[in-house]
């Protein structure tokens, strides 16, 4: 704010210098009716050259017919609006941080009364299902958990709220599921923090009915398909654009934080995938990147903050394993990464563990380990942890692994089966 007032003082000094400076015939008069008897001075013995005041009105006349006053008026227009863009960035800047603070303030009080996210995830599509709403009840009531994950816009392209996006419309991919007031009554269970699930870059009615902005396969003239996955092209800024919009609507209608899901590249090494712009590390990183800061300052004005779901390995790969997700580059545009660390998906071998489902909570520890020696901070990590395939002390231990390392974290369960033994329960 400092800048801004010294750069308006430092115009408002140089155009009064420049009025007196422009007109210097009225000052030449000024100074020739007021002579001074140079003679009357007194002086020393020191021999001393005064110039008349006569002759330095001669040498300003002088300079001034020599200078061209239309380029002083034309250098002063180029300054003005230099200067004046300079202070219209400078507040922009301002803005941005403040709606970032504003947004980090929810999650900051309730962390503050909450002392960690600990949350589950609910399939959108289950969310009116009686008997898994009273199990996510009971969860909420008798454990710590206390941040629900929810489908806004699915693996399956269907958004889940009611909206007015043209694309929504045209493509008819609405399937409501809840509304403002069904996530209100969520929070009059208990103080919760709700993140909307959003998958980006990975959507079958889209790609279908929008080809142009879809992964293409030359072999088969068609949109690529990976096991039955269809991608969007990341850098289609019609895609960005129609994400964005649903993630700025979802914030709207009531959750506290918006979390990209696909938010890469295809897995995959078929040569046959072609995109807009070259598939390299470069590209890749950027479309992603690019996406991410646009959408966060946008989400940020809106209120809300912004997550991003990675793979696992990317905490230990130090490229973006040809998925455009590089840890350093994207931790930089989002507010929490939530890396994936299903000790089921790693290789055997990984960590030094030839069965690494085995080992969750070593497992693990390992992989978010690797990446604070990354230099990433550990505010910035909210893993999923696995609770599919593993028993209820197996996820314990997944927890207390992100526990011990002091970071919040997130349970996925794609049918959302969850048992009160998995958690610390509130009496405890």
């Amino acid at each position: 704010m400092r800048k801004i007032f010294f750069n308006i003082f430092l115009v408002t000094v140089i155009m009064l210098f420049l009025l007196i400076f422009l007109y210097p015939q009225k000052l030449s008069e000024e100074m020739e009716n007021e002579e001074v008897a140079i003679s009357q001075l007194k002086t020393t013995e020191t021999t001393i050259y005064v110039l008349s005041q006569k002759d330095h009105i001669n040498t300003i006349k002088q300079v001034m017919e020599n200078y061209d006053m239309a380029v002083l008026r034309s250098n002063l227009d180029v300054y003005s609006e230099i200067l004046l863009s300079g202070i219209d960035v400078q507040l922009q800047e301002i803005a941005l941080k403040n709606a970032t603070i504003y947004a980090s303030m929810k999650i900051n009080k309730f962390k503050k009364e909450n002392d960690q996210i600990r949350g589950i995830y609910l399939n959108g599509y289950l969310f009116n299902n009686p008997s898994k709403r009273e199990s996510i009840e009971k969860i909420l009531t008798n454990t710590d958990v206390n941040t629900l994950v929810i489908d806004v816009k699915t693996d399956n392209g269907h958004i889940l709220f009611d909206t007015e996006i043209d694309e929504v419309i045209y493509l008819n991919n609405e399937r409501v599921k809840f509304t403002n007031n069904d996530l209100q009554e969520l929070r009059e269970i208990k103080d919760i923090y709700l993140v909307g699930r959003l998958v980006v870059f990975q959507d079958p009615l889209f790609a279908k009915v929008f080809p142009d902005e879809a992964v293409f396969d030359s072999r088969l003239n068609k949109p690529y398909s990976q096991n039955g996955q269809f991608f969007l092209d990341p850098s289609s800024k019609k895609v960005q654009d129609y994400i964005i919009n649903i993630a700025i609507e979802s914030c709207r209608l009531g959750f506290d934080e918006i979390q990209y899901d696909y938010i890469r590249y295809p897995d995959s090494n078929s040569k046959f995938m072609q995109f807009d712009t070259k598939n390299d590390f470069e590209n890749r990183v950027n479309n992603i990147n690019s996406f991410l800061s646009r959408s966060r300052q946008l989400l940020h004005n809106e209120g809300c903050l912004l997550s991003a779901d990675t793979f696992g390995y990317i905490l230990t790969n130090k490229q973006d394993g040809g998925i455009g997700q590089n840890l350093e580059t994207i931790v930089e545009n989002v507010d929490f990464i939530s890396p994936m660390v299903y000790p089921s998906h790693y290789t055997n071998g990984s960590f030094g563990y030839q069965n690494p489902n085995e080992h969750p909570y070593e497992v693990i520890t390992a992989a978010l380990t690797d990446a604070l020696d990354r230099g990433v901070d550990k505010d910035k990590i909210r893993p999923f942890l696995q609770g599919f395939w593993h028993s209820n002390e197996d996820i314990r231990n997944n927890i207390k692994a992100a526990s011990d390392l002091e970071m919040d974290w997130l349970i996925w369960n794609i049918l959302s089966v969850y048992e009160l033994d998995s958690f610390t329960k509130l009496s405890e």
